[in-house]
């Protein structure tokens, strides 16, 4: 459902107190349910991801004393369960996607 390089709004699995924030997916951790000695542990699918929006880190740093901090520290970890929206595709695929749109008007203009 998701790519690498999109662009999604998450939410904390914190609560809801807690403000929603934009990221940038980066790769994608897969772990499979796994039996212990006194209980299952369940799998989960998740997302290594950066924080898209300056703006965003200073108000968590700031308010929720979450250590992000523009542009070093913006690195996180998101469960696919905690993603509201895809908010945008990867700049590659809008890229080719206004590539193409320039090349059929060149064709109309001819």
């Amino acid at each position: 459902m998701y790519k690498k390089d999109d662009i999604v709004l998450v939410r904390s699995i914190g609560g809801d107190a807690i403000p929603k924030i934009h990221v940038k997916l980066i790769e994608q951790k897969i772990v499979k349910p796994q039996k212990g000695k006194t209980m299952d542990w369940p799998g989960y699918i998740g997302w290594k991801c950066i924080l898209t929006k300056p703006e965003e880190a200073d108000i968590l740093r700031k308010e929720w004393s979450i250590p992000f901090r523009f542009p070093d520290h913006i690195e996180t970890f998101v469960l696919e369960e905690n993603i509201i929206e895809k908010v945008r595709t990867s700049n590659n695929a809008y890229k080719r996607k206004n590539q193409k749109t320039k090349i059929q008007q060149q064709k109309k203009r001819r």
